[in-house]
């Protein structure tokens, strides 16, 4: 599930400073009380390398990359007498079961990987141990300058799910081809792990398998590629439609070569068989993996199947489209949305249960098509629906069981009409999650989305039906870096739901706006970033000839990746919006009269940038 976000809110008792903590995962968890001694370190939380919940496997290790941004005044240190770690927490200073080597002790992590100035971020690197004992676990830490002061929002945690460990099961050395076998070299391989051996789902339900397979020739092996021989299988994880993965990776005579993969089970109920080809140093070994697959059930009807686009690879080419992969996985965001004024919603998917929180505190599921009812009187939460009935002085929220992607419907929310996208919808139905709560400073209630951040660009509409597709590329890039770099902004989300951010709609906007969700999936995890850094990139509706720096408009200091640019298409007009960054109608008219792409567009209107893809 999606990273985990910190909002502060201050409270100074004395020196005391208490924080409330906020995630995709599980949103409140009451924050240990420390003594911050110098508010010159401070930190806000960027991302992990895998989503919670983490699933290792009894046993085994697992090493899990934090990122956080120094929003302080003083560097971070990863050497000498203050250097940055995360001790345990709640309670303080306990042993973690999950400890092991890289740890400084069994309280403490190993330190930030390298030297973090102010405005930069730094890693921190945790390798998890996972103890024998099968179940759910939740690990909390707190940044802290040794022997100095503890970190402000430096709190963070990680949810883990300890599973059984496979056993190796040792399959027959089938389908195996040696191409080639000289007195030089000798090549051949036995498959030892194939786990599952058969796959039982619904359709478009990702699934993964356990491959392992064993040296057992004279010659080391340098790398490997694995495909696949049918695209319907295709899961966002791979590389195209039909490459899964490929690595230039030595493995010795006698050792072993173990991987997951994943894959989706095809749309329509049936009976299938998913075969996957493993390739050794370029056509020395092949060995074919068959995989029965039965669907119990189509797709759900808002299923989209993995899109791979051939143009992306064409446009890496010739205007060097990076492939960094910086983030590793796909971020969330969490939009507000302002709730009807009756004070409750009603709730109701079609797609998947929900699990039902109060807080951080699992009260049940809300089964697939039930209705819920979720309501806030007199300072109190309450929530009824299939066999739940409660209240809580936490906020409610639902979320779904198996699909992230899952749409549900409020049938309540009457207030999101947009005629111009389609005057017949409401525009009430979202992907993710849902929670319900009050406002922190207006007092007014609101709904928030949290849901995976290209679910979020696809029901953006800040675009028409019949604009240019390389035009409405750069401005989804343009909106997906708005996003991301808005994280943080609001106390309890990250954008608003509306063109005070950024117009989203949800889910019915992308049924209005096709375009949108081709666009989106054309430039899945692309970014534009100045210095390697994620920046923001506003965009408006038309200058009058000349777009305007940051500093002019906002003021502060200068952003230099935000500065004057001429959008000649716009002379003569009358400027519509803020007039920073990239001009809708001018980057338009340039895409159909100059046949520019996304990415020159975005290199035009943001100056001296680069446009990388961080995650696939």
């Amino acid at each position: 599930m999606m990273k985990k976000k910190i909002y502060l809110s201050f409270i100074f008792l004395g020196f005391l400073l208490f924080f409330t903590f906020l995630s995709s995962d599980v949103i409140y968890a009451a924050e240990p009380e420390v003594v911050v001694r110098d508010v010159g370190y401070s930190a806000q939380y960027v991302s992990q390398s895998i989503n919670d919940p983490i699933e290792i496997e009894a046993g085994t290790t697992k090493t899990v990359t934090f990122k956080f941004k120094n929003i302080g005044t003083k560097t971070w240190k990863n050497t000498g007498a203050n250097y940055v770690s995360a001790y345990t927490m709640e309670p303080r200073y306990r042993n973690s079961i999950f400890q092991t080597t890289g740890w400084i002790s069994s309280k403490q992590t190993g330190k930030m990987s390298a030297t973090v100035a102010p405005g930069q971020i730094g890693s921190l690197e945790i390798k998890l141990k996972a103890p024998t004992k099968t179940g759910d676990y939740i690990e909390k830490f707190y940044l802290a300058s040794e022997n100095y002061s503890w970190i402000k929002g430096g709190y963070f945690y990680i949810k883990i799910k300890v599973v059984p460990a496979i056993k190796p099961v040792e399959v027959s050395n089938t389908n195996n081809t040696v191409i080639e076998n000289t007195k030089e070299e000798s090549y051949e391989l036995k498959r030892i792990i194939l786990s599952p051996k058969n796959i039982t789902a619904v359709g478009g339900e990702s699934v993964r398998i356990i491959v392992g397979f064993q040296n057992i020739g004279k010659t080391n092996w340098s790398n490997f590629k694995i495909t696949a021989n049918n695209s319907e299988f295709a899961d966002n994880n791979w590389l195209s439609n039909n490459l899964i993965m490929q690595a230039k990776e030595e493995i010795p005579v006698n050792s072993f070569l173990r991987k997951n993969i994943y894959f989706r089970t095809p749309v329509k109920k049936g009976e299938y068989v998913a075969k996957f080809i493993l390739n050794i140093d370029d056509n020395k070994i092949i060995n074919e993996i068959e995989i029965p697959v039965i669907v119990t059930a189509d797709a759900p009807s808002s299923y989209r199947q993995p899109f791979f686009s051939n143009e992306l690879t064409g446009i890496e080419e010739v205007d060097k489209v990076k492939q960094t992969l910086r983030l590793g996985v796909e971020p969330r965001i969490r939009v507000g949305i302002l709730a009807p004024t009756s004070n409750f919603i009603q709730f109701r998917s079609y797609e998947d249960d929900y699990n039902v929180y109060a807080g951080t505190e699992l009260k049940g599921i809300l089964p697939i098509r039930k209705l819920g009812v979720v309501k806030f009187v007199d300072g109190i939460y309450s929530f009824k629906g299939g066999e739940l009935d409660f209240t809580s002085n936490n906020f409610i929220r639902l979320e779904p069981v198996s699909n992230p992607h899952a749409v549900y419907h409020l049938s309540n929310l009457i207030t999101r009409a947009v005629t111009w996208v389609n005057p017949e919808s409401l525009f009430n139905k979202y992907r993710g999650v849902l929670e319900y709560r009050q406002g922190e400073i207006d007092k007014k209630m609101y709904v928030v989305n949290d849901l995976l951040i290209e679910d979020y660009v696809k029901g953006i509409a800040e675009v028409n039906k019949n604009d240019l597709p390389e035009f409405v590329k750069a401005n989804l890039v343009a909106a997906r870096n708005y996003a991301y770099a808005s994280k943080g902004k609001y106390s309890f989300f990250d954008v608003l739901g509306n063109t005070y951010d950024q117009l989203y709609l949800g889910y019915e906007a992308e049924l209005a706006l096709p375009n949108v969700v081709k666009a989106a999936e054309a430039t899945r995890g692309v970014f534009v970033t100045y210095n390697k850094e994620i920046v923001t990139t506003p965009y408006f509706g038309n200058s009058n000839g000349m777009t305007k720096s940051f500093s002019s408009v906002w003021g502060g200091a200068n952003k230099p990746w935000l500065v004057p640019v001429l959008t000649n298409y716009d002379k003569g007009k009358r400027q519509l919006g803020h007039g920073v960054g990239m001009s809708q109608r001018d980057a338009s008219l340039r895409a159909k009269n100059e046949n520019l792409n996304f990415v020159s567009l975005l290199k035009y209107y943001y100056t001296d940038v680069e446009v990388e893809q961080l995650y696939l």
